[in-house]
């Protein structure tokens, strides 16, 4: 992202001056030992991509993200009272989808320009970027491990439980998530840069604890919720092949593609990160050449990541056939708002998941 870059060059700098034992940056003082130092590689070339590339796709993905997540929880919200516990969980997936792209507004500004706006938005960005980046894989985890204790285990953790069970447990994914963004609120601050003559939303730590964060988004947020959702289905899967239940596939066909979905948008971007931090660490070389191909390799990837909060409403759409019903019968609501017109829809009243055509059946045990 346009942040870690920026807040490389920045590094990068100061590093430059520790050596030359100078740490405002004035590289008239002790030449003699800039013979022995390498200056700060030159980030021309990736930051005149992002400023080309990134406000482009950021402003695209903003509406898109926001219509089709904004659509999902129009049509889960008008059947709240008939939510099955996947149907919570996909409702939350799709406020922490909605909130994320809101932030990519303003780090489009950053990219074509500079930070304009102010300390307390640069907190309150990052760490609402953070905590929706977070809560989307955890969700999705959380679908997954419901749907292998009711199919693998028969248990039936949510719908025999209390009735407030499936929220608590989304308000325990959101509190999860907010502390794991409390670097954010604590340690990003606008700061003037006056070598780069612009203003930064970065962290006021050192690197080490910027490699840290990002070996922590990389866990928490991609390697542990993948792991989880890999394990899950995987058992899930073997289950339904060995009982011979079709139904039953068919039944999670959609939670499958979303979770598929989210390893093949996120991994090529948590990749480029582990090469970065493999850099930071010293376990790999680091050149400029290849320090600017990461780059530029983290803002193509990034990009792709953020298509998932545009992905899943066109999933749920195109795989989701009870979705797509009730979609239609939102329409016809806006559209015809008199009694008559819900008179013509008589499955409006049926207690199944707005996601496929036989989801309630997953429930059930074996």
């Amino acid at each position: 992202m346009v942040l870690e870059m920026r807040e490389r060059q920045e590094f990068q700098a100061s590093d430059f001056a520790l050596l030359l034992g100078n740490s405002s940056y004035d590289y008239g003082e002790n030449e003699s030992d800039s013979c022995c130092a390498s200056p700060p590689c030159p980030q021309d070339l990736s930051l005149n991509f992002d400023r080309a590339f990134l406000p482009a796709l950021y402003s695209l993905l903003f509406v898109l993200g926001l219509l089709g997540n904004g659509a999902v929880a129009a049509v889960l919200l008008s059947q709240r009272a008939v939510l099955s516990s996947t149907d919570t969980f996909l409702l939350h997936l799709a406020l922490a989808d909605a909130l994320l792209v809101l932030t990519l507004p303003l780090w489009a500004v950053d990219a074509a320009i500079q930070w304009v706006f102010g300390s307390g938005l640069c907190k309150v960005a990052s760490a609402l970027f953070n905590i929706n980046f977070y809560a989307g894989a955890l969700l999705l985890a959380c679908i997954s491990f419901d749907r292998y204790l009711s199919i693998v285990h028969a248990t039936q953790l949510y719908r025999r439980g209390p009735p407030g069970r499936v929220v608590l447990t989304c308000m325990a994914v959101w509190g999860i998530c907010l502390l794991l963004a409390l670097p954010d609120f604590i340690f990003l601050s606008a700061h003037r840069d006056e070598r780069l003559n612009a203003t930064l939303c970065q962290y006021n730590f050192p690197q080490v604890g910027r490699t840290a964060l990002r070996v922590l988004q990389l866990v928490a947020g991609f390697l542990l919720p993948l792991l989880v959702m890999a394990y899950c289905y995987a058992r899930i899967l073997a289950v339904l092949l060995v009982s011979r239940g079709q139904r039953r596939l068919r039944a999670m066909r959609l939670v499958v593609v979303v979770v598929v979905a989210f390893a093949l948008c996120w991994t090529p971007y948590h990749l480029v990160v582990l090469v970065d931090i493999l850099m930071d660490l010293g376990a790999l070389a680091r050149n400029c050449g290849r320090e600017s191909s990461v780059d530029i390799a983290k803002s193509v990837t990034s990009g792709l990541g953020y298509m998932h909060c545009c992905l899943n409403p066109l999933l749920y759409a195109f795989v989701g056939v009870k979705f797509r019903e009730r979609m239609w019968m939102l329409l016809m609501r806006l559209g015809c708002p008199n009694q008559r017109c819900h008179q013509r829809q008589p499955s409006a009243a049926r207690r199944e998941s707005s996601w496929s055509e036989t989801t309630e059946a997953s429930y059930s045990g074996l």
